[in-house]
């Protein structure tokens, strides 16, 4: 059996200093002001990042809704372990 990710709204608000902050739909930071502007209705923040990026370079993601400690739909590479892995053999030693 498969999992479908389920499809969130995203938004592009301007930033008060200048810029573009990526939100999904729900987050409490997302301003109700029509300056936002829907990106469209993605499965992922890396693709909601990409389209967002298209329109607008220097968009980021909010620290609030798409935090990679957060969002469950984060890269792996996000989450980095306290000390580097151990090594371990496999194949018996002959």
């Amino acid at each position: 059996m498969t999992t479908m990710l389920k499809a969130s709204y995203y938004y592009l608000c301007p930033r008060p200093m200048g810029g573009w902050i990526l939100h999904k739909e729900g987050c409490v930071n997302l301003s109700k002001n029509d300056k936002r502007i829907f990106i469209g209705s993605l499965y992922t923040r890396q693709q909601a990042l990409a389209v967002a990026k298209v329109h607008h370079a220097n968009a980021m993601l909010c620290n609030a809704c798409l935090s990679t400690f957060i969002c469950p739909t984060s890269s792996s590479t996000a989450i980095k372990t306290a000390r580097a892995a151990t090594p371990t053999r496999h194949t018996p030693r002959h």
